[in-house]
């Protein structure tokens, strides 16, 4: 099950942090614009910070390389508010203003909203972590890249791991938030979950799901719900700072005294940074990226080197990962096609393999999606630790064994 993320991206490193430029001369670039549209005020504003952190660091880390030959890489960055408008708003904005390489993300609404219009603007877009499948399915286009994991690779994987390592547990809560974009995850999870109980000899009771709108403000209802619910494990899809009231909010019903096992579906190191010595006393969550999982990795600890100088904080978000992993994406492709165009740009990066926070990038060619080692920590309150919480325990799996078969342009069907 453990797998060592060392071996496995060692033999990709070397040399890693200088981009290849074998094709053009690179010096007339100039300057070299490249779009980011993230939520930084609504209920995304948690994630979005990350995003643009990350997108900002690889630049900075680019132009130091001397990437794109000393160009200067410009971030024409806008707020979508986490909204479908919004979104269309800043990629109307950035496409009128002559911007072609885009990095957008994380809600699947504003990516589905501004998808159709790429070939139109002659636009490349790199997706930065969204989990949902219809961007890479139903919504396909070859002119976007989806940088980070399925629905089906990271809830999956975690269902599974969490039937492997966890066999006491066999009574499931759930709660989620009701978006389209969570529900996947959550339907994975139990999907994998069930499957790898069963292949045990177990038999697990799967709870319905408790469903809370986005933004809600009060989880103490839905918190004392499963606190007397008799489950010894609760899964949690919730999103945004929503996740973080309801963490807040569940002290108060002794949850994690009650639940022998909690699992968070994403938000990661953002609920321990938040909560400090009141973090739960143990949860494991699945994380983009870990930055201290391989410390052969250069880009990854030079990245996250960057942010602690920056922020003074140790611990980014995997969405950060995600965000610079995108942009090193978009220059490495813009590297080897030697111009903006779409048509130079896609087989460009999917010929492309830079080495990022995430390790070897690759996009499967069928339908551009990410499928690269899944990461999962467990953390908690520690009294010792001067944080008030550290992370215990660090389990890999391959993501490619839970990558769903693609279907692009067609929905795919669990």
């Amino acid at each position: 099950m453990k797998m060592n993320r060392r071996n496995v991206v060692k033999a990709g490193l070397a040399g890693a942090s200088v981009l290849a430029m074998p094709y053009v001369a690179r010096s007339a670039m100039g300057t070299v614009r490249i779009g980011l549209i993230t939520p930084l005020s609504g209920g995304g504003e948690l994630y979005g910070n990350y995003i643009k952190s990350g997108a900002e660091i690889a630049a900075e880390r680019l132009m130091k390389q001397g990437a794109l030959g000393g160009a200067k890489i410009e971030l024409v960055i806008r707020d979508d508010k986490g909204t479908p408008d919004g979104a269309l708003t800043a990629f109307r904005e950035i496409t009128g203003d002559g911007v072609k390489l885009i990095a957008q993300g994380l809600f699947t609404s504003g990516l589905l909203a501004t998808l159709p219009l790429l070939k139109e603007v002659d636009g490349t877009l790199v997706m930065v972590g969204p989990g949902s499948l219809p961007v890479t399915h139903e919504a396909f286009t070859p002119h976007a890249f989806r940088m980070g994991y399925t629905a089906p690779t990271f809830g999956g994987g975690q269902g599974a791991l969490m039937a492997k390592k966890h066999p006491e547990a066999n009574k499931w809560a759930f709660i989620r938030t009701d978006l389209s974009s969570v529900e996947d995850i959550s339907g994975y999870f139990r999907l994998r979950l069930k499957e790898e109980a069963e292949k045990a000899g177990r038999s697990v009771e799967l709870m319905d799901e408790i469903l809370v709108p986005y933004k809600t403000a009060d989880f103490r209802n839905q918190a004392s719900q499963i606190a007397g619910s008799g489950a010894d494990a609760l899964f949690t899809t919730i999103q945004g700072a929503d996740n973080i009231t309801f963490y807040k909010q569940a002290r108060g019903f002794n949850l994690d005294q009650r639940i022998g096992l909690m699992c968070d579906s994403g938000n990661e190191l953002a609920i321990a940074r938040a909560m400090g010595k009141t973090t739960p006393k143990s949860l494991w969550s699945w994380t983009g990226w870990y930055p201290y999982a391989d410390p052969d990795n250069t880009a990854s600890i030079e990245a996250v080197t960057m942010y602690k100088e920056r922020t003074g904080e140790e611990y980014p978000s995997g969405f950060f990962g995600f965000a610079h992993d995108s942009i090193l994406s978009l220059v490495d492709g813009l590297e080897k096609a030697g111009s903006t165009d779409s048509a130079k740009m896609i087989p460009a990066i999917e010929s492309s393999t830079p080495t990022g926070c995430l390790g070897k990038i690759s996009y499967r060619p069928e339908d551009h999606t990410f499928a690269g080692l899944l990461t999962f920590i467990r953390f908690g309150a520690d009294e010792s630790d001067p944080k008030g919480w550290k992370v215990f325990e660090v389990e890999h799996l391959n993501g490619a064994d839970y990558l769903e078969p693609p279907t692009p342009g067609k929905k795919f069907e669990r």
